[in-house]
């Protein structure tokens, strides 16, 4: 008896298990918003008229990557999820994530005549479940608000520009670039410290179910 009692439970402790490494995963597409710090650092190469590439780095700023754009100015949209405080106070801080890079022209009529190309940045999700909880209004509702924010500047070759979150959304400032500087047969290496560090248990259980997730288990 005591046997076909501790199987159901058991299982239904596997099943809360996977439950909330699926929620795992899918909030941390997401990043927290403790304080203002950069998000993105973008720079850009012609490669023709209103046509260039972007190099955008973000996350860890570890892996540039690089997309093609069209227009005269550069978009990044971001996804923000903010909490109520009684959430706040069981330690749920307000989050985001980056979405979208995109191209777009300072001119409306080119806007609605010219190519343009927007990039998906974030990680597919099979389930959205910050989106399906934000769904919910309800009076247990930890969700305060799920809303979008963008920020916009020109594609300048002669400038990085670096993104910030605030508390009330996105916000650019930009920096001339800085040219290398030859010190005869020294090389100065700048070496990010934050690309050798390993992600936490958390993190990679989390990446581990996303892969399965994906996959099917296979």
């Amino acid at each position: 008896m005591k046997r076909i009692l501790v199987l159901p439970f058991l299982g239904v402790v596997l099943l809360v298990g996977v439950f909330v490494l699926m929620l795992t995963a899918n909030l941390y597409t997401f990043h927290r918003l403790i304080d203002e710090s950069p998000i993105a650092e973008l720079s850009f190469a012609a490669t023709g008229a209103q046509q260039y590439q972007a190099t955008i780095a973000y996350g860890d700023f570890c892996k540039p990557e690089h997309y093609r754009l069209d227009g005269d100015q550069w978009r990044l949209d971001a996804l923000f999820l903010k909490w109520h405080p009684w959430a706040n106070l069981l330690g749920l801080d307000s989050m985001y994530r980056i979405e979208r890079l995109g191209g777009r022209y300072r001119d409306t009529a080119e806007e609605n005549t010219k190519p343009r190309h927007a990039h998906e940045l974030h990680p597919q999700q099979g389930t959205d479940l910050a989106s399906m909880i934000a769904r919910y209004t309800g009076r247990l509702s930890p969700v305060d608000t799920l809303y979008g924010s963008s920020v916009y500047d020109d594609m300048d070759e002669a400038f990085v520009y670096r993104v910030y979150r605030g508390q009330s959304g996105l916000l650019v400032r930009k920096a001339r670039r800085v040219a290398p500087v030859d010190d005869g047969d020294v090389i100065t290496i700048d070496i990010n410290k934050t690309c050798s560090h390993k992600p936490g248990l958390l993190r990679r259980a989390a990446s581990l179910t996303e892969r399965l997730v994906h996959t099917g288990g296979h």
